[in-house]
């Protein structure tokens, strides 16, 4: 079965295109209706009904808590939309568009993947492929309000049965909020599942995987990035107060880094011009040949923070997307005074630019 292994790098490679977009945005999404949770809680103790009641639908305004009224399911959806400024349905239409390509890539696996399904040898990794095909997007509001529903239900309105037991309106609310939540996270989880399959696969077949090399040096660059605030901070503390490099501006960040990548790299290649890009070029501050992978360092200053260090590095990856040997941009932002706002934000949005041709990642540091 050697014909597998480019089958299982074909999947691989969709699987982590995928999570660089469309996994980005789902995972901000997460996070957004994460933090209704508690807000949606406060719902609860609004509620002044029962359920299997006439009065199921009953609440304290939550604007006046000694008024009583009558709200419906878009009333509380109105509450959060004006508090937070989202509007659940619109949420629920963009997750449902970012999950058909994970959705398109689970049948493509399957059909891909279906001839071990004959070998005995497979056994673990066919019960594996059942769980990718039974894999469930998270949870529908329903599931909430089946949970939440008491086992027994005192009714003394017997009239009221004959309309069924209707969900108090906060239930469906919640339960909706819950569901965006799960199936905006469920994508991990599927990830996480089709990676522990392929690389099964792999460990059958004895195969070796193709990334061993790619991912050390990721670890590695990673690793530069998140410490080399720590790595400055030693410089500087140095023995019996020697002279040390003192940082004053990215040409000084560029230095440094360039030094370390000497430690692992042998071909580094400084301020490299990319192809042109609407009638201009730039300059690559490190470009690392044999692994095609690009390197743009900044540092924050004066009149350089959020919207000025955003806008450059929008056109820096319109103009690397020019470039031959750029597969992977790492963009290293030092910012020792933190006057980026929202840094985690900012390498969101930058990292959505990935696409099958290059792969964006942007490191905000310390």
């Amino acid at each position: 079965m050697t014909e597998i292994r480019p089958v299982i790098k074909q999947i691989r490679s969709q699987i982590q295109a995928l999570d660089n977009k469309e996994g980005a945005r789902l995972n901000d999404i997460c996070e957004l209706v994460k933090n209704l949770t508690d807000f949606t809680s406060d719902f609860e103790n609004l509620w002044v009904g029962g359920w299997g009641q006439e009065d199921f639908n009953y609440y304290r305004d939550f604007n006046n808590n000694d008024q009583v009224i009558e709200a419906t399911i878009d009333y509380f959806s109105q509450l959060i939309e004006r508090r937070y400024k989202i509007n659940l349905e619109k949420i629920s239409k963009e997750i449902f568009e970012l999950l058909k390509p994970y959705k398109k890539c689970q049948s493509h696996l399957l059909t891909e993947l279906s001839p071990i399904n004959d070998l005995e040898k497979f056994k673990n990794e066919i019960e594996l492929l059942k769980s990718i095909e039974k894999f469930k997007w998270g949870y529908e509001p329903s599931d909430y309000a089946d949970l939440r529903m008491p086992s027994q239900i005192p009714v003394y309105d017997m009239s009221q049965l004959a309309k069924g037991i209707r969900t108090p309106p906060h239930i469906s609310v919640i339960g909706y909020v819950m569901s965006l939540t799960t199936k905006s996270f469920s994508v991990k989880h599927f990830s996480d599942l089709v990676t522990r399959t392929l690389r099964q696969v792999e460990i059958k077949l004895n195969i070796t995987p193709e990334s061993n090399e790619s991912d050390f040096t990721e670890d590695f660059l990673n690793s530069v990035f998140e410490n080399f605030h720590g790595f400055y901070r030693q410089l500087v503390n140095r023995h019996a107060n020697r002279t040390s490099i003192d940082i004053k501006d990215e040409y000084d960040v560029q230095d440094l880094i360039h030094a370390i990548l000497k430690l692992k790299f042998k071909d580094i290649r400084e301020e490299e011009y990319t192809p042109s890009y609407a009638g201009s070029a730039t300059r690559v501050d490190f470009l690392l040949k044999n692994e095609n992978i690009v390197i743009e360092i900044k540092k924050t200053r004066d009149r350089l923070a959020d919207k000025e260090v955003g806008e450059q590095l929008i056109l820096d990856v319109a103009h690397y997307k020019n470039h031959p040997n750029c597969k992977r941009l790492k963009c290293f932002v030092y910012d020792p005074e933190n006057r980026i706002r929202n840094p985690r934000g900012l390498e969101g949005d930058l990292k959505r630019l990935s696409d099958e041709n290059m792969s964006v990642e942007l490191y905000i540091r310390p």
